[in-house]
């Protein structure tokens, strides 16, 4: 059996320290006006981006559940990135109200 340092801790890093800096970036987007969420456009790239951190979190987090043997949680993590990918797919499609 894995340990706790050898499965979990990067991990934590790698999103923890990784996550971070990522939320530094979008951030620093934000506040210089290079992403504008009143454009339709704009606002699906931040959909886009914020899905992306998440959905890779995911696969690698439903990957160690599956070494460990924790067939249970990697089943969830599994169906709760299906969602996400479904609501990601029904956000983007979907037409803004006032658009022919």
């Amino acid at each position: 059996m894995l340990d706790f340092s050898r499965t979990w801790v990067p991990y934590i890093y790698l999103y923890g320290v990784g996550g971070g800096i990522f939320l530094i970036g979008m951030f620093i987007i934000l506040r210089s006006r290079s992403l504008k969420l009143e454009r339709v456009r704009h606002k699906e790239w931040y959909k886009i981006l914020i899905f992306g951190f998440f959905y890779y979190m995911g696969i690698h987090g439903l990957f160690t559940f599956a070494a460990i043997g924790e067939t249970v949680f990697a089943a969830l993590i599994g169906l709760i990135m299906i969602a996400m990918t479904a609501n990601l797919i029904f956000t983007l499609f979907k037409k803004p109200k006032g658009v022919g």
